[in-house]
């Protein structure tokens, strides 16, 4: 009976996450990783980045599935991440039940399932949504594992290696985890290594034809190391400096905090519920799932809060656990232990709406660029960093962020042929972001080019000239000979960068900008580029 109230409650709370997603919902692709992925249903090539290395090959496919019947690559990944949330706290709602008991579990599955982060992660069409249920799923495994199962052993290994296919951080993160509960839980070395080559034929299962369709291993490494070298190198604490380091820490614990809400004040009772109630197993299994993420997100890459997600479901059971046990604690200290639920409730309940009325209506402020006094440079810095990375994770900055692309895509439609208009992009502009993919996803029809600015060598890429995401290097760009402007897709023009003469400046809804330059017959000289018309 209590096995099936349990089920209930775990399926109650999966199908609210998911209503709870649908109103939310992302209408167009969030980032450019997003839009990789969209463009990925098109065409699967890693080598031009469609998607990304290091591939997500299952979450492409599981894409497609979904694409097939919806006919919309947005709907699809978003349906995609709607289910994975709604799978995250059924999963996690077990998991808490395992290690301890049921207040515990419904507590941290509701907290979860509100939380701010993992709400918008749920609600947009990229991969993090599927990270938390698959670190969850890999955890259930784990611990179940650790308690001697031979069973769950060899199920861990196969859910391992096959959700590295829809997000290989997950493969390599868990692994420890998975490796530690292994060794310790099963204690035969042929049964883990049983269970190690059910782990590598699971992972070679969609490796092998990942690489196939990236155009072979040669191509793939070569895809695989220029992103590394570009995007990962320059913030591990190999190639980056203390600064870089203590940026993504930094970055790191304010997603965390966005991630867990008023929940994270419970970290206060840490120190007090370990003094009394020691470090158990399901202590340190937490803590063990936790530990690599946060270290590798510190020194070696932290891309963007939805990183977070990793680990977020361990922290939230683990601080569910203090806040159910120091609730139990009062009402026993109140002599009335039969209020404990309802103690339990009248705490948690602020937390849930809290979260909700965040998610829901909190919006960053606009960001402000030609006033900034010289001496305070340190309040813009952190200014930013609050728009960054606490701000824009809700609905209406989801809303007000579409409504920017839309605006982007509809003024350059209505007011401009692609007969006689290509569009410049921008990498490396600390005002703008890069809208590269956006323009290509959006707006195909346009002749495109990025072109790099700042300290980077100049480089160039046209994305309907190009078999690679490698960038042309150069600064001689020849643009097709009935092109009459250039229109420069960015926020804003970097004030380090000189106009070219003649440059229009065209005022957008949302504090945007379009920037114009008409053409003559001679070519235009910009940031060191040179844009030259083809001869007729």
């Amino acid at each position: 009976m209590a096995r099936h109230g349990d089920l209930c409650l775990a399926l109650g709370l999966a199908i609210v996450t998911l209503l709870s997603r649908w109103p939310y919902r992302a209408r167009m692709l969030y980032n450019w990783d997003a839009v990789q992925f969209a463009l990925a249903l098109r065409e699967f090539d890693v080598a031009k980045h469609q998607p990304h290395p290091p591939g997500y090959f299952l979450y492409v496919g599981l894409g497609r599935l979904l694409n097939a019947s919806l006919g919309d690559p947005t709907l699809a990944y978003v349906a995609l991440a709607m289910l994975f949330s709604a799978g995250s706290t059924f999963v996690l709602y077990a998991l808490a039940r395992r290690l301890y008991d049921r207040a515990t579990a419904l507590v941290a599955a509701s907290l979860l399932a509100v939380s701010p982060l993992f709400w918008f992660y749920g609600s947009v069409g990229l991969t993090y949504a599927g990270e938390a249920f698959a670190a969850s799923v890999v955890a259930w495994f784990a611990y179940a594992t650790l308690a001697g199962s031979v069973r769950h052993l060899y199920w861990g290994a196969l859910a391992l290696g096959l959700t590295g296919g829809v997000r290989q951080s997950v493969l390599l993160l868990l692994l420890p985890l998975w490796l530690g509960c292994a060794l310790m839980g099963v204690r035969s070395w042929r049964r883990v290594t049983l269970a190690g080559g059910l782990l590598v034929g699971s992972v070679l299962a969609w490796l092998v034809p990942m690489v196939w369709l990236s155009g072979g291993p040669a191509a793939y490494l070569a895809a695989s190391t220029q992103l590394y070298g570009s995007v990962l190198f320059p913030t591990s604490v190999l190639g980056g400096s203390l600064e870089i380091t203590l940026a993504q820490m930094r970055y790191l614990l304010e997603s965390t905090l966005v991630g867990l809400g008023p929940l994270g004040l419970v970290a206060l009772a840490l120190p007090v519920y370990a003094r009394r109630m020691g470090w158990r197993a399901p202590e340190l299994f937490l803590v063990a799932w936790m530990l690599p993420a946060a270290i590798f997100y510190t020194l070696v890459h932290f891309g963007q809060a939805g990183y977070v997600l990793t680990f977020l479901s361990a922290l939230v059971v683990l601080l569910s656990r203090v806040l159910v046990w120091a609730v139990a604690a009062g009402s026993e200290r109140l002599r009335r232990p039969n209020w404990r639920w309802a103690l339990t409730a009248t705490a948690v309940l602020p937390l849930v709406l809290i979260n909700t009325g965040f998610f829901v209506s909190a919006r960053p402020l606009p960001r402000e660029f030609d006033h900034r006094a010289a001496g305070d440079t340190w309040i813009w810095r952190a200014r930013d960093e609050i728009h960054d990375w606490i701000m824009s994770r809700t609905a209406a900055a989801l809303r007000e962020h579409e409504a920017v692309i839309r605006t982007y895509v509809e003024t350059i439609r209505t007011v401009y042929e692609p007969s006689d208009t290509a569009l410049v992009t921008e990498l490396g502009n600390p005002r703008s972001y890069p809208w590269l993919r956006h323009a290509m996803f959006y707006m195909p029809e346009y002749p495109i080019y990025q072109v790099q600015l700042g300290p980077m060598p100049p480089g160039f890429y046209a994305p309907q000239s190009s078999a690679t995401m490698i960038l042309t290097p150069g600064a001689h760009i020849r643009l097709p000979a009935e092109t009459r402007r250039l229109v420069w897709f960015v926020d804003h023009w970097d004030p380090a960068t000189p106009r070219p003469e003649g440059l229009r400046e065209v005022q957008l809804p949302y504090g945007r900008y379009l920037y114009v330059l008409p053409l003559t017959r001679a070519p235009a000289e910009y940031a060191g580029y040179t844009f030259e018309r083809a001869a007729r």
